[in-house]
């Protein structure tokens, strides 16, 4: 922890510099000593300490839950605009993130609270352990867009298990621009549960909406248009008995024979 020993000539002006050398606010730092000396021109010492941050107190309340616990489990802290965020690391880390998360989600409330009064920007907690809650994000998606599917296709409500506020969120977040779909939270903690909802318009209209719009465009695919049967042409029928259609009579030379109908060879 920072800290800084300042004299001047009022307690005011010596906590003003010490505030200004230190470039924290009064309620981020602690004075622990005040000294006054001099009779004639008095002097004010004071000492002024940096209280811990609030990514300090969350970091050492979970290594020191770690270390009780005797696990082999690493803390990495990265610190940005939004979250602190904690990563844990190890063979052991299984056993900070429970029967899905909900260790994970203890340990991480508790170091809100440890470091909730050092926290002026309000920013959120994030405890992590090998990437589980990103794997969980996409598991719960999935999840999510396929009970909403059968949902808007079936016209029914679906109501799944309990979860706790991080899994709810993520079914929230993954149906918000389904337009077949709303969802609710319903019970009490913790056995608050997520409901999907149908809308009036189901999936398995949309086929059929989009047929009849096609119709009234005047759009057909190729399995709408109606292909026309060819009309058979019909054969004239030939008189055998005519001379004009008679094979026999239109032979040449000596190989005519006699056609009913037709004259006689003058060889014959």
């Amino acid at each position: 922890m920072k800290s800084v020993e300042i004299t001047a000539s009022s307690y005011d002006e010596a906590l003003a510099k010490a505030l200004e050398e230190l470039d924290l606010s009064l309620k981020q730092v602690e004075v622990t000593s005040v000294k006054e000396s001099g009779i004639i021109r008095k002097k004010t010492t004071i000492v002024v300490v940096a209280k811990p941050s609030a990514e300090e107190l969350a970091f050492g309340f979970v290594k020191g839950v770690i270390e009780k616990m005797g696990l082999e489990v690493e803390v990495t802290i990265n610190d940005n605009d939004e979250a602190i965020e904690l990563n844990l690391s190890g063979e052991d880390t299984s056993k900070l993130i429970g029967y899905r998360g909900d260790v994970l989600d203890s340990l991480q409330y508790l170091a809100l609270l440890v470091a909730g009064k050092n926290n002026p920007k309000g920013k959120r907690m994030v405890i992590d352990g090998e990437n589980y809650r990103e794997k969980r994000t996409v598991t719960l998606t999935k999840l999510a867009k396929r009970l909403a599917f059968k949902a808007a296709k079936s016209g029914e409500s679906i109501s799944l298990e309990p979860m706790n506020p991080f899994e709810r969120r993520i079914i929230h977040s993954a149906l918000a621009d389904d337009k077949y779909v709303t969802t609710s939270s319903e019970g009490e903690e913790p056995n608050r549960f997520v409901t999907i909802i149908p809308n009036k318009t189901k999936r398995n209209d949309r086929g059929e909406r989009r047929v009849r719009e096609r119709k009234e465009k005047k759009e057909y695919t190729s399995y709408d248009v109606e292909i026309p049967v060819p009309e058979q042409k019909q054969e004239e029928e030939k008189d055998m008995y005519n001379s004009e259609y008679s094979r026999n009579f239109k032979k040449k030379g000596v190989g005519k024979v006699k056609s009913y109908g037709a004259p006689k060879s003058k060889y014959f």
